[in-house]
């Protein structure tokens, strides 16, 4: 894991592209995908009290590690599928090419940051087309993309158990929404 330091503070590579991604992606959509992230985050973190507890000082360094990633995003599921289309109705049309814009251009800047050139360009390239075909793209070709990501995560040797069912959980959201979409349109 590649670290920045920032006035003696170590920052993860990995938190500088989750959040360059959400600001570039929470540019262009309506705000149910910051909400959706904040309740991630904000449940990942204190999920720590849950799994970890051992001091309050504790939950000022640490995070609920996978078992607060797996309770975060089905937080951040239940939002997006129950509660947001209430507030937000585009959530139905945006939900399937936002994850997938965010899954390409999150790896596209973590590759950058690790110093990666040639997949920071594959998959950059990549998020680029979708950015263009994004009013055009059908379910089918979302799946598409999203096995292409997983391909390339893959050849890349940094497809985990995480990041596939992380994955899967976003191909989940958008086949249930064009679903959602078929039957009421």
């Amino acid at each position: 894991m590649t670290y920045f330091q920032l006035f003696g503070i170590s920052i993860p590579a990995l938190w500088i592209a989750v959040l360059g991604t959400a600001f570039l992606i929470s540019l262009k959509i309506d705000d149910w995908f910051g909400n959706a992230l904040f309740i991630y985050v904000l449940v990942w973190k204190f999920s720590y009290v849950l799994f970890y507890w051992e001091s309050i000082l504790g939950l000022l360094y640490f995070n609920g590690g996978i078992k607060g990633h797996w309770l975060g995003l089905v937080s951040s599921a239940i939002y997006i599928i129950l509660l947001a289309p209430k507030k937000y109705p585009s959530i139905k049309v945006q939900a399937g090419i936002v994850l997938l814009l965010y899954m390409y251009t999150f790896e596209t800047i973590f590759n950058l940051l690790q110093r990666d050139f040639l997949f920071t360009i594959i998959q950059g390239g990549i998020a680029c087309l979708i950015l263009s075909l994004r009013k055009k793209l059908k379910l089918q070709w979302v799946i598409l993309f999203f096995m292409i990501e997983l391909l390339t995560l893959s050849l890349q040797h940094t497809l985990t158990l995480t990041k596939f069912f992380t994955f899967s959980m976003f191909i989940f959201i958008s086949i249930l929404f064009t679903i959602k979409e078929r039957t009421n349109g």
